[in-house]
């Protein structure tokens, strides 16, 4: 018999544990997070549609974004004022045509965090134009200058693609288990691209 393809029941539970509200019809787990920032674009965003990118970020999303061909444009961190996001460039770049927004919370790799209020703006942002939320949350719980883990955009919108793995703060790289949570129709989708590349 093949295995349970998107992730046993017992560890979709843990996961989705994690995120208020989440149920395991919510989780897909996937081999590390790479493949879930991977099948998570290719079922989101059609070539010649348009996504918006924080700038720097891990560039897995950037690089699978272009040759995808998708429409990349980005908003920045900007290091005079401690990595801290240019909301009014996010505001700007954000257009009726922008289908998704991709955050790293903490960011790699400068290690910022976003503030309650610069994740409110973002998710305004996206609001604004019905837009979804992919936001990396690898580094989660591996804050560098603070005990508190940083929370997830899991339930601040309903259009959140909540990305994370079992490498970082878990230290587990090596078991290669990533996740994406999201509603549940969405999951449904973005499990038949998982089905393509693993089994």
């Amino acid at each position: 018999h093949y295995p349970q393809t998107n992730g046993i029941i017992e560890l979709r539970e843990n996961i989705a544990a994690l995120y208020p509200g989440a149920t395991p019809d919510n989780v897909l787990v996937t081999v590390g997070c790479a493949e879930a920032n991977f099948i998570t674009l290719q079922t989101m965003l059609a070539p010649g549609e348009e996504m918006v990118i924080m700038l720097p970020n891990y560039m897995q999303i950037w690089g699978a974004a272009k040759n995808f061909g998708i429409k990349i444009k980005a908003f920045h961190l900007q290091e005079e004022r401690g990595w801290a996001p240019n909301l009014d460039e996010l505001n700007e770049v954000v257009s009726e045509k922008t289908k998704l927004i991709a955050v790293c919370n903490p960011d790699n790799p400068t290690g910022y965090i976003l503030t309650g209020e610069e994740m409110e703006a973002i998710v305004a942002a996206a609001e604004r134009v019905g837009a979804w939320i992919l936001a990396d949350e690898v580094y989660s719980g591996a804050e560098r200058l603070t005990d508190t883990q940083t929370p997830s955009f899991w339930g601040r919108y309903d259009k959140v693609l909540a990305m994370n793995s079992l490498s970082k703060a878990y230290g587990l790289p090596g078991l290669r288990i990533g996740w994406v949570v999201a509603p549940a129709e969405t999951m449904d989708d973005i499990w038949a691209r998982h089905e393509y590349v693993t089994i």
